[in-house]
């Protein structure tokens, strides 16, 4: 445990989470076992990384944890963690098992590790990375990529809860040429600087392509279903795009299946 405070930056926004949940998500900052110094970023209009990154400027301390307002933490997060922290000289800690730096890249690349922002506690004497402005959304991942690779990771299980609600940033979905202009851009950044990420690369776009096919097959779109598949095959020619795009390829062929 620091003598000092943890900063806790919590990016908010009336237009994505009520008022009444962002005061139960301070009210878990009041509850820490640690002393705690609240910074909470009132416009995110610019987008999540500009105002987690003005977070960052405005933390007065060493360790700086992040926290969305609409998730919940447990009242002993910051405690478990600075101690693990400690205990293997990481400079990051999220949510999660023990593991390598090796799994850890795969599991947030293209694995199952997708929800990381508000579990994220940084020593910033050891972590210089920033958030990516270009990214709406995957700059929480591409962040702690970029902070395990610098100064190692370390984790800890049950941190926080998330609670989704109809107004939320991830609620509200976003189309498909925008989906896949950010996930290419995503994937190019953590090429360029993740070199652990570099052997998952052709998973990560067989993985995207697939899930682009699928949505278009979803809206009735059966030729961008089918391009987008067949794309996928070629990346790799995993079963459940081969099924997949066979799928597309039979609605597209005979519109009236059922």
């Amino acid at each position: 445990m620091v003598s000092d405070p943890v900063s806790v930056v919590i990016p908010y926004s009336p237009k994505y989470t009520p008022e009444s949940m962002l005061d139960e998500a301070k009210r878990t900052v009041a509850d820490q076992t640690v002393p705690t110094e609240l910074v909470v970023v009132d416009d995110v209009d610019t987008g999540p990384a500009d105002a987690r990154n003005a977070g960052l400027d405005r933390a007065s301390t060493r360790y700086v944890a992040f926290l969305d307002a609409d998730d919940l933490w447990e009242p002993d997060k910051l405690d478990r963690q600075l101690d693990r922290m400690a205990e293997t000289g990481a400079g990051l800690c999220v949510q999660g098992s023990p593991m390598s730096l090796d799994d850890f890249v795969y599991d947030v690349f293209v694995g199952d590790l997708s929800e990381v922002t508000s579990a994220i506690l940084v020593d910033t004497d050891r972590v210089s990375v920033r958030f990516e402005t270009g990214l709406d959304r995957g700059e929480d991942l591409l962040y702690v990529l970029e902070a395990a690779t610098e100064a190692g990771v370390c984790c800890c299980p049950d941190l926080f809860s998330r609670r989704h609600h109809d107004q939320s940033m991830m609620a509200t979905g976003m189309a498909v040429d925008e989906y896949r202009d950010h996930a290419k851009r995503f994937g190019y950044l953590v090429s360029q600087r993740v070199p652990a990420a570099q052997p998952y690369l052709s998973i990560y776009y067989t993985q995207l392509y697939t899930d682009l096919g699928r949505a278009c097959h979803t809206a009735g779109d059966y030729d961008r279903a089918v391009a987008f598949l067949s794309r996928a095959v070629r990346i790799s020619p995993h079963p459940v795009s081969l099924a997949a795009l066979l799928r597309s390829v039979i609605y597209r062929a005979v519109p009236f299946v059922p």
